[in-house]
């Protein structure tokens, strides 16, 4: 079956593969015929994989395995696999966050006895759903251990559960940067462990569910257990019970996180809290923090609550999806009233909010009533210098996008994409400050990607005085280097381009497609196709008024 083997590769490292899915080897592939000589393997940053997915002779001659943060991994590999590791003497899994047990047993696989004959070092580190080494009913033996390092496993509840052979050579259990801890024999040490909440202490990953370990202690609210100095990843889904996560005070620790995910969670209001007991702050600073995703919280109003400043300095990436009465990223009352909030248009960033490492925007299904305040301010525009990608899907309540006073400070958007916004009426909103006609006077120098998508009310992108035709881009607007142009279920304006185009724009278009915009009755006008000189793709479809695709003026 195999033409050739790779016989001199001793050591395999695979890095950042997401295209890598399911399982490492495929099921017939005989991976001792292939790498006969494969002696380590590392693999990290593949997101796809769920497990290793080897035979039981896969791995006949392999000393050293490594797998990092590999997140949607289950469980490393099958009882079958495992009993082929004869000479593996270290193995190291770290930052897996779906892991629920190190060895699976599949369905067909009978009770084995599973020795490691040679395994001197295993580590297990920040993997927050793993729940044990294995769950089968198997027996098994670690002659040679020596060192066994547990980290941030707050759901370690038992080593195994079939039967274990003490090791003879483990003498403890490290649990973080402790002097290790040993009870009788190694289940009993796992589990006295989780029973003083061990796995909490300098945790980095933590996820909390509703029917977890860790939500429970969390709502204990045992300050001693909770040790967020170390915490970099926080995941938070399917918790019907809590309104908040962080007060302002337990916020102050949080200098190493890096990422957090709120999902499904139908009474959460805020992420960060204000206590009244707590003293006024001025700022607080989560230097290290990168992501914000909130999904489906349908009672989420902001993401931090009370009259604070919001530094982020790292954060490069917020993302909202469907939380419907979100309308801010940090607001100073602990009680919005609905009516009040519509009434003030209250801007989802204010001076409050410094994120200015900000690349990545997507909001979607909001309450949002504007995204910027209308008049400059130093803070909100070095919040968007560095935005490269805004996507806005969903929020029926925005009228406009951007305020004219803030449009040159967006220098390196690259992808502006506007989808299902029943009451969007303009992009630009003007306020009566355009400047004379044939003065481009927003010009998105960077701007690639621009998708407008079912903008029933859109009249155009920017505001002309004295337009004697509803048009999209009139010559207040330039695109330098626009490549790839979707305009899609439109029916307010009756041409796309204004007579007299703007100079230096539309030269480097290569896609351009026309969707259901019921009023249109020409597309491109006649000055315009010297311009358009790299199009390789022209769509129309559906637009039932067109007459002809070139007219002249």
């Amino acid at each position: 079956m195999y033409a050739g083997t790779l016989s001199t590769i001793r050591n395999l490292k695979l890095v950042a593969l997401n295209n890598l899915k399911d399982y490492l080897w495929k099921q017939y592939v005989q991976v001792d015929h292939i790498l006969p000589k494969l002696e380590t393997i590392e693999v990290h940053d593949c997101y796809n994989l769920i497990s290793l997915g080897s035979s039981s002779a896969s791995f006949r001659n392999l000393t050293t395995l490594d797998v990092w943060n590999c997140e949607a991994m289950k469980y490393l590999d099958t009882c079958l696999a495992v009993q082929g590791m004869a000479q593996l003497k270290k193995l190291m899994v770290k930052d897996c966050i779906s892991m629920t047990e190190i060895v699976a047993t599949e369905g067909d696989e009978a009770t084995c006895d599973i020795i490691f004959s040679r395994l001197k070092s295993l580590e297990l580190v920040n993997l927050p759903r793993l729940k044990s080494f294995c769950s089968g009913n198997h027996t098994f033996g670690f002659p040679c251990l020596e060192e066994l390092i547990v980290s941030g496993c707050p759901e370690l509840e038992i080593f195994c559960k079939g039967v274990l052979t003490n090791p003879p050579l483990l003498q403890k259990v490290e649990y973080g940067n402790d002097n290790g801890h040993w009870y009788i024999d190694l289940n009993n040490t796992i589990q006295q462990m989780y029973s003083i909440k061990a796995g909490f202490q300098a945790i980095g990953y933590l996820v909390l569910s509703e029917f977890s370990k860790s939500i429970e202690i969390w709502k204990e609210n045992i300050h001693g257990s909770l040790d967020f100095k170390k915490l970099k990843v926080l995941e938070v889904y399917k918790c019907n019970s809590m309104t908040y996560i962080f007060s302002v005070s337990m916020a102050l620790d949080l200098a190493q996180l890096e990422d957090i995910k709120v999902k499904q969670c139908p009474i959460m209001e805020q992420i960060i809290k204000k206590g009244a007991e707590e003293t006024e702050m001025v700022t607080l600073l989560l230097p290290m923090l990168k992501k914000i995703r909130l999904e489906s919280c349908s009672r989420l109003t902001s993401f931090c609550m009370g009259s604070i400043t919001l530094q982020c300095p790292s954060l490069y990436e917020i993302a909202v999806d469907d939380c419907p009465k979100m309308y801010a990223l940090a607001s100073k009352r602990e009680q919005e009233d609905i009516e009040v909030v519509g009434r003030e248009k209250i801007p989802f960033f204010n001076h409050k909010v410094l994120c200015a490492n900000l690349q990545y925007l997507e909001l979607s299904s909001t309450n949002i009533k504007k995204l910027w305040p209308d008049k400059p301010d130093r803070a909100i525009s070095s919040n968007v210098l560095n935005l490269q990608i805004l996507i806005v899907k969903g929020c029926h309540n925005l009228e406009y996008l951007f305020p004219s006073l803030l449009v040159k400070k967006f220098e390196r958007l690259h992808q502006l994409s506007l989808l299902d916004s029943k009451n969007m009426e303009e992009i630009i909103f003007t306020d009566g400050l355009a400047a004379g006609e044939g003065i481009p006077i927003y010009v998105f120098t960077k701007l690639q990607i621009l998708e407008l998508i079912r903008l029933p009310k859109l009249r155009t992108f920017c505001h002309q005085e004295n337009s004697e035709t509803n048009t999209l881009f009139n010559q207040k607007v330039a695109f330098p280097s626009l490549n790839d142009l979707r305009i899609v279920g439109m029916g307010k304006f009756r041409k796309i381009w204004h007579d007299k185009l703007t100079m230096g724009s539309y030269h480097e278009l290569t896609f351009l497609m026309v969707e259901q915009c019921d009023r249109l009755s020409n597309i491109l006008p006649f000055d315009m196709v010297e311009r358009l000189e790299k199009l390789e793709t022209l769509q129309i479809l559906e637009c039932e008024s067109v007459k002809e695709i070139i007219w002249t003026c």
